[in-house]
């Protein structure tokens, strides 16, 4: 290792000043030197600096520069000689060699002096147009200027001012954030800085500037000056907003000066602040002032600026002020007033405003006051108001015939109807317009002459309008003129209508301030129907038919005027047409009619040209239409449609029907005596004699002492063979009938069959008399032969043996034969003269028998039984089948539409027979047709349903937390066609599959049930006796039953008592439920509708009540189609409510429980639920029925549900026949609902036998 070299020892540091050895920095010879020269510099630079004070006090220019030049260059880096030097060449103009001194110096003095110099020359070259020099200059200057930095304010303000000059925006903003460094500035200085800085469009910053200096220690005056001038700096800047702002804040919350104040004032309104403008307003005035004073205390422009703040700040009572002051000051001043109006509305006084309006109109009429008064008056419905507008108008503008109208209305309205009249007549003098309404307003006034004389004027002028025309036709008939009121409508029926619904004043309705609705005119078309409605009442009224169906025609035959016709109207048009067209023509009418104005009447009057033009389509299409629809749903029970229809259903031979309409009548109305005089004559006509007898002896109590009753009285008794009893009414009646030739023709036959042939022959004589006197007269109806005419045409053919030779006796059947081959005749009428023919042939020949037997042939009912038989079968009305059955009609039937009329009068089993009697002779004697095949089939479904059955099921079902499956047995045997007994039996392994919820289930179900069921034509019983094992026995029956209710409405009830639960897992294996139902149904062709409601109590099965329930469920469904395969589509809904007891725990049932704990009722009792949805069904027409061949079946409900939301009900399956009269099927039903999760798998074999 090498070592280290030390250093030499050195001799130690002497630094006292009296040691010999101290050292020494120079040697003592150094330092004599170095005094001398100091001494020597000294010499020379204390003459220099004389010489320098010299030079710059000496006025003489030459000597300074020429010292000075011999000095730079003696001394050429000494810069204050450069300086001075420049300065003397400045001083004599010498500009260039100045600049020249300067180039080597780079100072701020001498910048100072190069921008004196520049300055100088760029003003001169600008006054001498020298551009080279100017742009030289200014080129030198903005160099110079860009290193500037000022150290005062002044040379910031001249340096900003002269970069103005130069035009040069960059270094302007450089310069201008530079005047912070000076702040604050006295007041005259911020003052003159705001204006440059604002002249520069630096805004924000002269605020600042203003603001500083405002701080300070400044007077009062100055400070609210420098504060205003600061916010108009803001203002300048464009933002109103931050200059109040700023400037509020400013001023602060103090006291400060009226002038200050109306500044603030002005600063927040243009700030969009009205409050905060209104405080300043206070502080610049007291507004609490009078009207007067304070008028004096502001001038013009500060009344206009207040009335602006109190407007903009919503203070209308202030702004009134402010204009009662303006007004104090300037009493003419309209443009005030005018405002004042307009705040007294705007404040909730317009009836000021409005009297304000009227006072400026008085003092000079314009349009504007004019308008105001009138949108006011209108407003306020103000009657006063409306009558100084219309005075106005009057008196300086010219009105329209509507604006008299309605000057007239204003002056009727407060009470003055003779200033109305006045007005409307200076009107008339140029606008004929007004003569109907001033009319209108003569008659209300009761000066009738003058309104007629009025409203004829006004037609003969031509200015009646359709309106006019109606109201003078009405004024016209109120003084007694019909026929000048139908003439007044005829020749005014071309007229169109613009004037007023209620052209009278009085009657006018103001609502705004158009004209046209002020006074809404009437649609042409409501006038129009109008007044063809009114001619055609007054012509109806008059007698006038032509004239009346010819208006009348005009509303109905117009398409816009139809829907307006009145339905007495309507209903007079059609019996009018009817007279005119026949009833074929009123017949195409009355569908419309109905449709447009369903009533009573017109429903009756339908049912009367039905009467005479009956036809089954018609009565149909009646029934359709009429009785279909809502409106005609309560002529149901108006006994006179009954009675109107039978005579309907008696032209068209159903006898049948029209008595029954005509018991319905009686039932509904049983005292009246026209109903039982049809009633009796229609079962006369009918020869029903055992139901004339019995109504004889219940009505004619009350219809002897009607003459009416009495004819029908007496013709029942000669219908029974009570000939004493109808001597006895002829005998009555006779005072009245004795100039009626027909029924002295019959009262004779009465007398005759009495015995009294002397007074018969009488009655026979002067009816013969009577019938020779009318021959004789030659009167003949036109056209087709009438029932009175053929009736005396055949008296007088009957009274004609021994009355006439034989030669007068072929005369007149030569006439009867004539109108027999005219084809003149109806069918009742042609049926009637070939009786009168045959019974004039018969009294030739003394055996009575013959001519009985004749007469019965030409008029034999046989066939109209068989025919209404075939009619009543294709309706299917079983009604009128079993009724015709029972009278034999059905004897000229063929066998196989024998057997089709017993089953539809409800005889299945003799329908069976019958048909299975004709199949078996058809095969005996080999006969195979389509309609034979037909009633095989149909046979042998008839069958199936009559035949015993046996079904067994192997079925999965879960309810709720409990799974069961086994096989289920049942058995239904047919007794006596009406009776069948029914028996089910099921054993069935069980298990929950959800311990969590449910425990201790029993592993077997056990269920048994025994029934007796009747079914009937219309009605169906049944009863059952039931019991089930499962957790406990239960025991328990059922009884049901329906029926067929009035309406085609089929009711169901069900009672049932210990019944199976299955609305959750526990009830099912521990609950007992009693349960009362009720089911409606009805079919409408193809559709279908049926509602259900049943209310429930539940118990466990040991008798411990667990609570209540009720249910509600409703299905509407349509069939798109009946047949294989059946398509429909349904709306249901149901809604259950459950309730649980409160009782105590139930400790028995414990075991079901997880854990033990004793369950309470709501254990056992589900959640109810609201439920509605859409079901879809493909097959459900035939899935429990027998089919021969494999059918499916489908149906999908979507349903929502009010606690599980969207849900779905699934039901699918699939049958057909194995070996023939028996079923094979496969069905799977899933179901959710509150109770939890239901399902059903099955498998079902159904066996028919015994038939």
């Amino acid at each position: 290792m090498l070592e280290k070299t030390r250093p030499a020892t050195r001799d130690p540091l002497h630094i006292s000043p009296d040691d010999p050895q101290r050292s020494r920095l120079f040697p003592r010879g150094a330092l004599l030197g170095l005094g001398l020269l100091c001494a020597a510099t000294l010499a020379l630079v204390y003459p220099g600096q004389n010489l320098m004070r010299l030079l710059s006090t000496s006025a003489d220019d030459g000597l300074a520069i020429d010292y000075l030049r011999h000095l730079v260059d003696l001394r050429g880096g000494n810069i204050d000689l450069r300086l001075m030097l420049a300065q003397r060449y400045m001083h004599i103009g010498k500009s260039q060699q100045a600049l020249d001194t300067l180039r080597s110096v780079h100072t701020p003095q001498a910048d100072a002096l190069r921008l004196q110099i520049w300055k100088a020359r760029w003003f001169d070259a600008r006054a001498l147009g020298h551009a080279t020099e100017e742009a030289q200059a200014r080129q030198a200057l903005s160099a110079l200027l860009q290193r500037t930095q000022p150290a005062n304010f002044n040379e910031w303000r001249d340096t900003l001012v002269l970069l103005q000059g130069l035009d040069e925006p960059q270094a302007v903003q450089r310069l201008t954030g530079m005047v912070t460094r000076f702040l604050p500035l006295p007041p005259a200085a911020a003052l003159q800085a705001a204006r440059l800085l604002v002249g520069v469009h630096a805004e924000p910053l002269a605020a600042q500037v203003l603001f500083a200096t405002a701080k300070t220690r400044v007077t009062e005056a100055e400070r609210e000056q420098l504060i205003e001038q600061a916010a108009r700096a803001l203002l300048a800047s464009g933002d109103p907003t931050q200059a109040y702002r700023q400037t509020a804040a400013a001023l602060g919350s103090g006291a400060v000066a009226p002038q200050m104040a109306w500044f603030m004032v002005k600063l927040a309104l243009g700030a969009n602040q009205p409050a905060e403008a209104g405080d300043w307003l206070r502080k610049a005035v007291d507004l609490d002032l009078p009207a007067a004073a304070l008028g004096k205390a502001l001038t013009p422009a500060q009344r206009e600026l207040a009335w602006q703040v109190l407007l903009a700040g919503g203070d209308l009572r202030g702004a009134v002020h402010i204009a009662d002051a303006a007004l104090a000051q300037q009493p003419g001043s309209r443009t005030w007033a005018e405002r004042r109006a307009q705040v007294l509305e705007w404040s909730g006084q317009p009836d000021a405003a409005m009297q304000q309006w009227i006072a400026l109109l008085r003092a000079e009429f314009t349009r504007h006051a004019l308008d105001e008064l009138r949108r006011l008056a209108l407003a306020l419905h103000s009657s006063s108001g409306l009558d100084a507008y219309w005075e106005q108008r009057a008196a300086h503008t010219t009105l329209t015939t509507d604006e008299w109208l309605q000057y007239a209305q204003a002056l009727e309205v407060r009470g003055h109807p003779e200033q109305a009249v006045s007005i409307l007549r200076q009107a008339a003098v140029k606008q004929p317009e007004v003569l109907t309404s001033l009319a209108w307003l003569l008659g209300n006034m009761g000066e009738v002459d003058a309104s007629l004389a009025t409203y004829a004027e006004a037609l003969k002028r031509g200015a009646l309008s359709l309106r006019g025309s109606i109201d003078y036709a009405i004024a016209l008939l109120q003084n007694g003129q019909f026929e000048q009121a139908r003439q007044t409508l005829e020749q005014t029926q071309h007229l169109s209508d613009d004037t007023p619904c209620h052209n009278a004043p009085a009657a006018a309705v103001i609502t705004d301030g158009s004209a046209a609705a002020q006074t809404p005119p009437c649609n042409d078309v409501d006038l129009l129907a109008a007044h063809q409605g009114l001619l055609g009442d007054i012509a109806w009224d008059m007698g006038e038919q032509r004239s009346a169906q010819s208006a009348y025609g005009s509303i109905w035959n117009n398409p816009q005027l139809r829907d307006r016709i009145k339905p007495y109207q309507l209903q007079r048009f059609i019996i009018l047409t009817q007279k005119s067209q026949g009833d074929a023509a009123a017949l195409r009418l009355l569908p419309q009619a109905w449709a447009k104005a369903p009533s009573e009447a017109l429903a009756l009057l339908w049912l009367q040209s039905l009467v005479r033009q009956p036809s089954a389509q018609g009565i149909a299409e009646w029934e359709r239409v009429v009785l279909g629809s809502a409106a005609g749903a309560p002529l149901r029970q108006q006994p006179q449609m009954y009675a109107a229809r039978a005579q309907v259903w008696r032209a068209l031979g159903r006898t049948d029907r029209a008595l029954a309409d005509l018991h319905e009548a009686l039932r509904l109305a049983p005292g009246n005596t026209d109903n039982q005089i049809a009633l009796l004559w229609m079962l006369i006509d009918a020869n029903q004699p055992d139901a004339l007898r019995q109504d004889v002896a219940l009505y004619s109590r009350s219809l002897q002492g009607l003459p009416d009753g009495l004819d029908v009285l007496s013709a029942a008794a000669q219908t029974l063979g009570d000939n004493a009893a109808a001597v006895r009414y002829g005998q009555q009646l006779y005072p009245r009938k004795k100039t009626d030739a027909l029924w002295l023709l019959n009262y004779g036959d009465l007398l005759a069959q009495a015995g009294d042939s002397r007074r018969a022959q009488a009655a026979y004589n002067q009816s013969w008399a009577l019938l020779q006197k009318a021959a004789a007269s030659g009167k003949k109806s036109e056209g087709k032969t009438t029932d009175q005419d053929l009736n005396a045409l055949l008296a007088r053919l009957r009274l004609s043996h021994a009355r006439l030779d034989d030669a007068g006796q072929q005369a007149l059947l030569g006439q009867l034969r004539d109108k027999l081959r005219s084809g003149d005749l109806t069918v009742p009428q042609t049926l009637q003269a070939n009786a009168a023919i045959a019974d004039w042939l018969l009294r030739l020949d003394t055996n009575s028998a013959a001519r009985w037997w004749l007469a019965r042939r030409v008029l034999t009912p046989a066939a109209r039984q068989s025919i209404e038989l075939q009619m009543a079968l294709r309706a299917g009305d079983r009604e009128a089948v079993n009724r015709l059955l029972q009278q034999g009609a059905a004897r000229p039937l063929l066998p196989q539409d024998r057997a089709e009329a017993e089953r539809v009068a409800g005889r299945p089993l003799q329908a069976l027979a019958t048909a299975e009697k004709v199949l078996e002779t058809a095969a005996e004697r080999g006969q195979d047709n389509p309609a034979l095949q037909a009633l095989a089939r149909q046979t042998a479904e008839q069958q199936l349903a009559l035949a015993q059955r046996a079904t067994v099921t192997l079925e999965h079902r879960q309810i709720d937390n409990v799974i069961r499956q086994g096989p289920v047995l049942r058995l239904s045997l047919q007794f006596g066609g009406q009776w069948r007994l029914q028996a089910q039996a099921s054993r069935q392994s069980m298990h929950s599959n959800n311990t969590a919820a449910l425990v201790g289930v029993p592993s077997t179900w056990s269920d048994a049930e025994l029934g007796l069921q009747w079914q009937g034509e219309r009605s169906q019983l049944g009863a059952a006796l039931t019991h089930n094992t499962a957790v406990g026995r239960l025991s328990g029956w059922r009884i049901e039953g329906g029926t067929q209710l009035p309406g085609q409405v089929r009711a169901q009830l069900e009672a049932e008592h210990n019944a199976v639960a299955d609305e959750s897992g526990p009830l099912q294996i521990a609950g007992a439920r009693d349960r009362l139902a009720l089911r409606l149904s009805r079919d409408f062709g193809r559709m279908w509708a049926n509602v259900s409601t049943a209310v429930m109590s539940y118990d466990t099965r040991r008798g411990n009540p667990l609570g209540h329930g009720a249910s509600t469920q409703f299905e509407l469904g349509f069939w798109f189609r009946r047949s294989e395969p059946d398509l429909s589509v349904k709306l249901l809904g149901y809604s259950n409510r459950f309730s649980a007891n409160a009782g105590p725990p139930l400790p028995d049932y414990a075991p079901l429980v997880p854990g033990g704990a004793a369950p309470n009722a709501a254990f056992f009792i589900p959640a109810g639920d609201d439920v509605y949805g859409l079901g879809f069904g493909f097959n459900m027409a035939h899935n429990d029925t027998y089919t021969r061949r494999w059918m499916p079946y489908a149906e999908v409900d979507v349903l929502q549900s009010r606690r599980l939301g969207l849900t779905n009900n699934l039901n699918l399956g699939l049958h057909g026949p194995v070996f023939g009269p028996d079923q094979l099927s496969l069905s799977y039903q899933r179901q959710q609902n509150t109770s939890g999760l239901n399902r059903q798998w099955s498998l079902q074999y159904r066996l028919w036998f015994g038939r």
